[in-house]
């Protein structure tokens, strides 16, 4: 692993949109059942350890998808304040279905009264339309290795889409 590299492309400032994958994994920690969350920008990554037990793989999406949310956000801002202001919406890509509906449609989903208010943060977004989120199928999440161990090809696969290469 030592060989790898971070490889940094250059873009027109006018084009750029800041898009995002975000992925959970719901009560994988063995110990006190928390979830990990991650997500990946091109900009900037992180994973996270969930502060929050989630109580169904569609609330860990929804927490991780608020997590992504405020990084989208503070990257936003970081761009603007480099003079590459973006006033279109970032997209955050997202697979859970159900937490994408909750965050566009929070009226359908009475069981949301129990999520703590501050992981409403992404619904506010929402409907701020600073971020758009989209659906995109299980197999294709770029964030997927920094929540879970996968096959060699699919790592390999994601790390290169996140911008990490072997010297050629």
């Amino acid at each position: 692993m030592k060989d790898l590299r971070l490889a940094f492309q250059r873009g027109a400032p006018e084009g750029l949109t800041l898009t995002g994958d975000v992925d959970a994994d719901w009560a994988n920690d063995l110990s006190d059942r928390g979830s990990i969350s991650s997500y990946v920008y091109k900009l900037a990554e992180g994973s996270d350890k969930l502060e929050s037990v989630a109580l169904s793989s569609t609330e860990a999406e929804y927490i991780a998808g608020a997590h992504a949310a405020k990084e989208a956000i503070w990257l936003q801002r970081l761009l603007a304040e480099l003079g590459m202001p973006n006033h279109d919406p970032s997209v955050l890509r997202m697979d859970n279905q159900s937490a994408i509906a909750i965050a566009k449609n929070p009226q359908s989903y009475n069981r949301t009264k129990y999520t703590e208010v501050r992981h409403h943060y992404l619904r506010s977004k929402v409907e701020e339309e600073e971020l758009e989120l989209e659906h995109i199928p299980t197999g294709d999440r770029v964030a997927d290795p920094l929540t879970k161990a996968l096959n060699k090809e699919k790592h390999s696969k994601f790390a290169k889409e996140m911008g990490v290469l072997r010297p050629a």
